[in-house]
């Protein structure tokens, strides 16, 4: 379930454009498929940081309008929001989308218990099973 307000869920768009510029970029740098996963879901979040920052930027920029609270005199100034994602202001997606996106593309790369079985069960298979014993 995908939780947004406003234009919140623009920060989802953006990643997911970020993944599509990511593929050839990831097809550029390896063919190990876990590195490819990888450079894609981080070029994919450094696409909706960025993005996330620029719109919230544009968005939220400007004067906002003034009013007088009554109760107590004072000048309250509202401005134009661009909404949330996970209950989290697109203007901090522009820093929790590359750290995700990195935390993740670290957990990609990490080796996982059937990898490290089967290069152990590589490391201690006979050289030649076949050879005749002399």
């Amino acid at each position: 379930m995908i939780i947004w307000s406003g234009w919140g869920f623009l920060v989802a768009i953006f990643f997911l454009v970020g993944c599509l510029i990511g593929l050839p970029v990831a097809g550029l740098v390896s063919t190990d498929p876990d590195v490819n996963i990888a450079v894609t879901i981080l070029v994919g979040g450094l696409v909706a940081g960025l993005s996330s920052f620029l719109f919230a930027r544009k968005v939220e920029g400007g004067e906002g309008r003034a009013f007088i609270d009554e109760a107590t005199g004072q000048r309250v100034v509202v401005r134009r929001t661009a909404g949330s994602l996970f209950f989290i202001p697109t203007r901090y997606w522009a820093y929790v989308a590359p750290v995700l996106a990195i935390a993740l593309a670290v957990v990609m790369m990490m080796p996982t218990a059937t990898d490290t079985a089967a290069a152990a069960a590589v490391e201690t298979a006979p050289a030649d099973a076949s050879a005749p014993a002399n």
